[in-house]
């Protein structure tokens, strides 16, 4: 006879306490309150999915039916009702309830209902079950179950003891897992143990549910690579290649590389997923130097040696950068283009002025580099350019910058460029001094200011458009002043304001031209009596009114 199949989440269900996994704070508790005969009416247990709230439930209502029953004449389920609350969310469902739970248990000491997902129910439904919940039955003990306990009435909430149900580790999960694995006779590879623990997030049901799925697929040989196909799942030594790519810049060996996993199957979410949590590593290996991961299959001590080449800035903005690309995602038919392009932008930090080289304390060229012997020197001028590439041509700097060039030294050809960069910053600061200062007048003044509405207009920045066109600005000594009607338009004004001087500088030749602002003074309103009163004012400034109302015959 055929032994009848069961899935591992069943088959290894925990049926006492102590076979629970990774919930000690619970079942210790549970397992006291029993021994202390302090059981409670209600009870709530909270946390994520697969991590044994139900299981606790059932044998916390076995355990307590336990000493009042004679363990081989009786089954403990008959004492023991669940209920989905997803399928029982109405009021007359749970009113239903209410009717049952009336009935005293006709053995045992306790009549125990599980409510699953009780997050669900309706909010009628709810509010029906208050008055039971505070004041239940002595025979009744209600278990409520839960993922989302924000959800719950906070009235709820108050009347039930509440257990946090955590994650489970995932060095837990892979303990467990390798235990059922032998057990079953099984051949597999720590790793691919690992890959599926973690593949879990936390869950372990589903740890259990995607350990069937690869043992069906590898035929009870569990291998790592075998596994990283069914799961998607890349290893550590693949990110670490691609982020060696990315240190040198190698934009068409990162996506020659990212072909071939798509080629494979791999999808483009999961991959940019291990991607952040792969520099999400290195962040932390960089941040603590000893970083460990509760995993010995872990390549720890090469990403150790990669997070010291890599700047901490550059990591969170690599991480910034991945986490945008997965949430955008979803917008794009053509992914396999987004991932690539992201690639790019990674690849092209090590270009620009972000290098992902670690930035030391900038240094200008020091004078002793030309005493250093010829074979040091191209060494050291290769790291003395980098260092100076970052050096932005301010005016604290420049001085220092453009007197050093004499100190360069001459014989090789990076001294060479650093000379002519030198050369060019020196260039560039004298050409931002020499910088015009034409004058203009209130005409000049007003057409470039139109101009500038118009502009932002177009933007689709309307309401500050219509602020700035409707404004007579004053000019006194290259200051351009902006009355303006309320507090509300200045603050819009002054986000604008840095742009808005840009404009006119540029447009009017003048860099010393400063935009102020101010809010126009009230004058002080006439207050009328009676309607009469205001007619007649109406009237003085002008008669056409005192006509229209003869002609219609109106009256207040």
């Amino acid at each position: 006879m055929i032994m009848e199949y069961k899935v591992s989440a069943l088959k290894y269900r925990p049926d006492e306490f102590n076979k629970v996994i990774g919930q000690n704070h619970v079942t210790d508790t549970l397992k006291n309150s029993i021994k202390e005969n302090k059981i409670p009416s209600a009870i709530l247990f909270c946390g994520p999915k697969g991590v044994g709230k139900t299981t606790c439930a059932r044998i916390y209502a076995k355990e307590i039916n336990k000493d009042s029953i004679e363990l081989e004449k009786y089954d403990h389920a008959f004492n023991i009702f669940e209920l989905d609350a997803a399928s029982n969310r109405k009021i007359d469902d749970i009113r239903d309830l209410l009717e049952k739970v009336k009935i005293p248990p006709q053995i045992g000491k306790y009549k125990v209902y599980i409510i699953d997902e009780v997050h669900m129910l309706t909010k009628e439904a709810e509010n029906a079950f208050l008055k039971t919940l505070e004041e239940p039955p002595s025979h009744i003990v209600f278990i409520l179950a839960t993922t989302e306990k924000n959800k719950i009435l906070p009235t709820i909430l108050s009347r039930c003891q509440i257990y946090d149900f955590k994650k489970i580790s995932d060095q837990d999960s892979k303990n467990y897992l390798e235990e059922i694995i032998r057990s079953e006779g099984y051949k597999y590879e720590p790793k691919a143990i690992s890959i599926i623990a973690k593949k879990a997030f936390g869950s372990l049901r589903d740890s259990l549910t995607i350990l069937d799925r690869v043992i069906n697929y590898t035929n009870g040989n569990i291998t790592l690579e075998m596994t990283s196909q069914i799961l998607n799942v890349l290893d550590t030594d693949t990110y670490l290649k691609f982020s060696e790519l990315i240190l040198k810049s190698s934009i068409n060996e990162a996506i020659v590389c990212f072909n071939d996993l798509s080629n494979k199957g791999f999808g483009e979410k999961d991959f940019l997923e291990g991607l952040a949590q792969h520099f999400r590593d290195l962040v932390v290996a960089k941040a603590s130097n000893s970083y460990n991961l509760n995993d010995e299959d872990y390549e720890f001590e090469k990403v150790l040696i990669q997070s010291k080449l890599i700047g901490q800035n550059i990591l969170i903005e690599i991480i910034e950068i991945i986490e945008n690309s997965i949430i955008n995602l979803s917008n794009f038919e053509n992914k396999k283009l987004v991932v690539e392009i992201l690639l790019m932008k990674i690849c092209n930090k090590n270009k620009s002025q972000n290098s992902l080289v670690p930035k030391k304390k900038n240094k200008i060229l020091n004078s002793e580099l030309a005493k250093t012997s010829e074979k040091n020197l191209s060494d050291e001028n290769s790291q003395e350019e980098k260092k100076f590439r970052s050096i932005k041509p301010t005016e604290s700097t420049n001085k220092k910058s453009v007197d050093d060039i004499k100190n360069i030294s001459a014989l090789s050809i990076s001294s060479l460029k650093l000379k002519k960069q030198a050369k060019e910053e020196k260039d560039f600061i004298e050409a931002e001094k020499k910088k015009s200062t034409d004058e203009f007048d209130i005409n000049d003044l007003k057409n470039k200011v139109d101009l500038y509405s118009k502009k932002i207009n177009e933007m689709g920045k309307k309401s500050l458009s219509s602020i700035i066109l409707i404004n007579d600005p004053t000019i006194e000594n290259n200051s351009v002043t902006f009355t303006l009607p309320s507090k509300a338009s200045l603050n819009e004004f002054e986000i604008d304001k840095e742009y808005f001087t840009k404009f006119l500088r540029t447009e009017l030749n003048n860099y010393e031209i400063k935009i102020l602002a101010k809010i126009e003074e009230k004058k002080n309103q006439e207050y009328y009596s009676s309607p009469n009163e205001k007619l007649a004012k109406l009237v003085e400034i002008n008669p056409l009114v005192g006509k229209f109302k003869d002609d219609l015959k109106l009256d207040l």
